[in-house]
């Protein structure tokens, strides 16, 4: 017996009956039914129910039940029936089956069945045939069966289920007992070693909170959410964006692309569809570490599907990939717009990523004020400006000595330099102002009677330049006794917000060419009127105003304009001119693979987010973890610490609320209905939502104002509509249709492919039946090229028994059968000279009606501005005629010369009319020389001679 069986197989009550002696089984078969019957009741095993069917009982103290006229108990209606001899029994939780030797449930509530260990204690056993059933109570095996199956309740698949209690005693220690109802015990003991390994670890948590609950747990560690200082994670993404050839690109995650052309290769990471510029573009992450060589801009790359094992393909845009600084400007900040010059796809987007601190170079006096002494010192204010030290002080009042007009032309100077000293003038007179400018003295301006320009700021004097200014500073206040009403503003030329780098945004796609960086202009405006205001138009160049800073007089101006010193710049409302300017520059470089602007990736490390915390050594730390399940923690903490719980860190527990709600609607009844509900649905159901629809020919007319709701079905007028309802008609025609196809197929080729009619009337050979009749008129001669049959194989229709193959029949062909559209007339309708075809003026077409007009009529001519028919009023495109200018369509005087490819009237035909004509039958075909002459070649498309040479599959003149 294997190790493994459930139900005991080698029974003796089979064979017991046929090992008593012959006499006894034919004298006493009785008994010998009995020994039989007495091994089988060994050999089987008793299962007792804790509930089963409902019975009838007397109205008494004790438990007495009313018995039938058979003497067993009667069963209530809600009761299934009892169980039978002989029928199966199957366990509706461990599938375990067994047969019923005795039903004893009326007395005992017991049952003898054939032995099977796989009966779970508490589960629901049914009958297969009597539909009875009953939850198991215990199930014990007699002797026999015990005996026999011992050894084999030492495997955990075939032992008793009241067994494996002690199995969990020896390989479940520390192991709940109170796992869920759909664990399989006897699996759980197999797989144990699966839990202990996983101990202290996130999988053997989930496997633990499955056992114990049937559920998925949500582990998190609040150390995820912990700042620390410096943790964030800066990212940047190597793309590529490509044109999809065929495939589908996602299917390139994790993949080795490579350039046909440059042999580049490089990894997929991810994949990304978009639209831009009305183009759908792939935008590929590549892995920068694999990426090996450089990427031909519209070369193919290909890679494998990682679904199909196809190719899928592509072709690299050339993209903006960085950028070079050609002059870094002044007074910009972090992310400010860039232009791009109008190239590529014109979608690539930049902005300023860095700037450049520098010194406060100079003061600038914009109003002198009054009242002011040499030395009166300049207060900065360097807030936000993340520099420091730069001091200055009042140097020069009352003005100095400008250069005379002449000289600023003359010496390049500006309108508003003064004369100075020599360097070395200062210490030689021992001059007690600062600076070289030549200084007024004060009775100077009283006797010019200017006495209160006598303290006017001229001019100041930086004492420190300072370090590190990102923006310029502000003058808050000028430390003075008297002096009041001067305005000084900051300017630098030494690099103050230059632009440090560019950053793109947006790579953009189809750079031939590197595209020119066009920042933001900014100058410091002096002599400012009216109010500059942000979006406001420029008038005195073009472009836009994009902000003024009025503290620092700063204005940013969205233009091209090549600005300098001294120009002014104008809006509807303001004016001002520039005091100091600084304009940056730059070109970008373009490539095939580019850098995306850089990022922090995440929460970690900043201090905004709200999700982030500070340490606290408890619920905040580094060695603590949160389950999140459908149970309160005080259900599991015990039985988590005891299996799979890691020692020094602490738990804590959240319940996942998971709530069900049903969108099933009920129906309502009278029984629901009350005036509440009705008094609410009034207003639904009493406005009629109606709009009338018709067609275009039902006799309807639409409204000029269309409703669309109306309060009573009389607005509906059965004349008017709403809205019209458009009508798709579908038209069949009915046509009888034979059995065989009559269309096009290869079988009917030989009926009218080489359509030029034979010398003799001839049977088509390996056709049978079909036959080629003369048809040499001139006129009706019909052919086709053989480039129409150029996928049509020779032997396609043969199936070299002389027979057409069945498959012919069945292929299509793209050759239609010779056809022509004919003119009813007599004659020769179709020719050039012929005067039954007219052309109807009144409707402009060519019928047969009313010959008023005929191509041979001389009336009609061609009368132009520049070229004429009648020979008047000049010709724009000479002509080589024989005669005078009266031309019209029956002139026989024009003719063609053949010299220059003219028409000549000279006599060209041997008979007939003097005028060539296209039916000529001297007129034929040079096959040497390939043109139309006069010389007598008999070789005609007509000729019999001119044969098809089935070996060389051509035309020729072959024997």
């Amino acid at each position: 017996m294997a190790n493994n069986d459930n139900v005991l197989k080698k029974k003796v009550s089979n064979h017991i009956q046929h090992q008593l002696p012959e006499f006894i089984q034919a004298d006493h078969p009785v008994f010998s039914q009995f020994v039989k019957f007495y091994y089988q009741f060994l050999e089987s095993a008793e299962i007792t129910f804790s509930e089963v069917n409902n019975y009838v009982r007397e109205e008494t103290t004790s438990v007495n039940f009313i018995l039938d006229e058979n003497g067993d108990q009667i069963v209530l209606e809600d009761s299934d029936v009892k169980f039978e001899v002989g029928e199966t029994i199957t366990g509706q939780t461990s599938g375990a089956t067994a047969k019923v030797l005795v039903d004893d449930v009326d007395n005992n509530k017991r049952l003898f069945v054939t032995s099977q260990t796989r009966f779970i204690i508490g589960e629901i056993v049914s009958g297969s045939s009597s539909n009875s059933s009953g939850t198991l109570q215990t199930y014990r095996p007699n002797p026999v069966s015990s005996i026999q199956q011992l050894l084999n309740y030492s495997n955990v698949d075939a032992t008793l289920y009241t067994f494996l209690d002690k199995f969990r005693d020896s390989f479940l220690e520390g192991i709940v007992d109170n796992v869920d109802a759909g664990v399989d015990k006897r699996k759980l003991i197999k797989n144990i070693r699966d839990l202990y390994l996983s101990k202290g670890t996130k999988k053997g948590h989930e496997l633990f909170f499955r056992l114990l609950l049937n559920q998925e747990p949500r582990i998190s560690y609040p150390t995820d959410n912990m700042i620390r200082v410096s943790d964030g994670k800066w990212t940047t993404r190597n793309i590529m964006r490509v044109n999809l050839v065929n495939g589908v690109p996602s299917e390139l995650i994790g993949q080795t692309v490579s350039g046909d052309t440059s042999g580049a290769t490089a990894i997929v990471v991810s994949s990304i569809t978009f639209r831009e510029a009305q183009t759908d573009i792939i935008e590929f992450e590549l892995d920068a570490e694999t990426v090996s060589g450089t990427f031909v801009q519209g070369e193919t790359v290909r890679g494998i599907s990682t679904v199909t094992d196809q190719d899928v393909t592509f072709t690299p845009y050339s993209i903006v990939t960085g950028s070079s600084i050609t002059s870094n400007g002044a007074y910009y900040t972090a992310d400010q717009t860039v232009n791009l010059s109008a190239t590529g796809s014109q979608s690539a987007t930049a902005k300023v990523q860095t700037v450049t601190v520098g010194q406060v170079d100079e003061i600038i006096v914009d109003d002198a004020g009054t009242g002011y002494q040499v030395g009166d010192n300049i207060v900065l204010d360097n807030s936000g400006t993340d520099g420091s030290g730069a001091v200055a002080q009042v140097s020069v009042v009352g003005g100095a000595i400008a250069p005379e007009a002449g000289d600023v032309a003359a010496y390049g100077m500006s309108a508003t330099d003064h004369i100075t000293l020599e360097e070395t003038s200062q210490s030689f007179y021992n001059d007690t102002y600062e600076g070289t400018k030549i200084v007024l003295e004060t009775g100077t301006f009283a006797n010019l009677s200017v006495a209160s320009q006598s303290n006017e700021i001229t001019d100041v004097r930086i004492v420190a330049r300072g370090n590190g200014y990102a923006k310029l500073p502000t003058v808050s206040s000028i430390t003075s006794v008297s002096g009041s009403s001067a305005k000084l503003i900051t300017a630098s030329n030494s690099g103050v917000g230059g632009v440090g780098s560019f950053e793109f945004t947006n790579q953009g796609f189809n750079y031939n060419s590197a595209p020119s960086l066009i920042p933001f202009r900014h100058a410091v405006l002096k002599d400012i009127t009216g109010t500059f205001v942000s979006g406001s138009a420029l008038t005195s160049h073009s472009g836009t105003v994009t902000a003024f800073d009025s503290a620092r007089q700063l204005i940013s101006m969205n233009t091209t304009a090549n600005l300098a010193v001294g120009n002014t710049v104008t809006t509807g409302g303001a004016s001002g001119v520039i005091a100091n300017i600084g304009i940056a520059s730059g070109t970008a470089t373009v490539g095939t693979i580019g850098s995306t602007a850089g990022e922090f990736f995440g929460a970690d490390g900043k201090i905004s987010e709200d999700v982030m915390r500070v340490q606290d050594s408890f619920y905040y730390q580094d060695y603590s973890y949160v389950v999140r399940v459908g149970q309160s923690i005080n259900e599991w903490r015990d039985a988590i610490k005891s299996t799979v719980h890691p020692a020094g860190w602490n738990v804590f527990g959240e319940v996942e609320v998971v709530g069900r709600a049903t969108a099933k609607i009920s129906a309502q009844t009278l029984e629901s209905f009350t005036p509440e509900l009705a008094s609410t649905l009034r207003t639904l159901f009493v406005a009629v939502f109606g709009r009338r629809l018709g067609t275009v020919d039902d006799g309807t007319s639409l409204r000029v104002s269309p409703a669309s709701d109306v309060e009573s079905h009389t607005d509906l007028t059965s004349s008017t509509r709403d809205i019209t309802l458009s009508r798709i008609n579908n038209v069949i025609v009915g046509v009888a249709r034979s059995p065989r196809a009559q269309g096009p197929t290869l079988d009917l080729l030989p009926r009218y492919a080489f359509g030029i009619g034979p010398n003799t009337t001839e049977a088509i050979p390996n056709y049978p039946s079909l036959t080629r009749t003369t048809n040499l008129d001139g006129i009706n001669d019909q052919s086709f090229t053989i480039d129409q049959f150029r996928n049509i194989r020779i032997d396609q229709v043969d199936d070299g028994t002389g027979r057409i193959p069945l498959a012919a029949f069945n292929t299509s062909i793209n050759v239609p059968p010779p056809g022509e559209i004919q003119v009813s007339g007599s004659g020769r309708t179709n020719a050039f000279d012929n005067t039954f075809i007219t052309f109807d003026s009144g409707t402009e077409t060519f019928d047969e009606t009313g010959v008023t007009t005929l191509m041979s009529d001389t009336g009609i001519k061609f009368d132009s501005s520049s070229v004429k028919f009648d020979g008047s009023g000049g010709d724009a495109v000479p002509r080589d005629t024989v005669g005078q200018y009266n031309v019209d369509f029956s002139d026989t005087n024009i003719t063609f010369d053949s010299g220059i490819n003219k028409f000549d009237e000279q006599t060209s035909v041997n008979f007939g009319s003097n005028i060539p004509r296209f039916d000529d039958a001297f007129a034929t075909f040079d096959k040497n020389n390939l043109k139309f002459d006069s010389t007598s070649i008999p070789e005609r498309f007509s000729s019999n001679a001119f044969k098809f040479d089935s070996n060389a599959k051509t035309f020729d003149i072959g024997a």
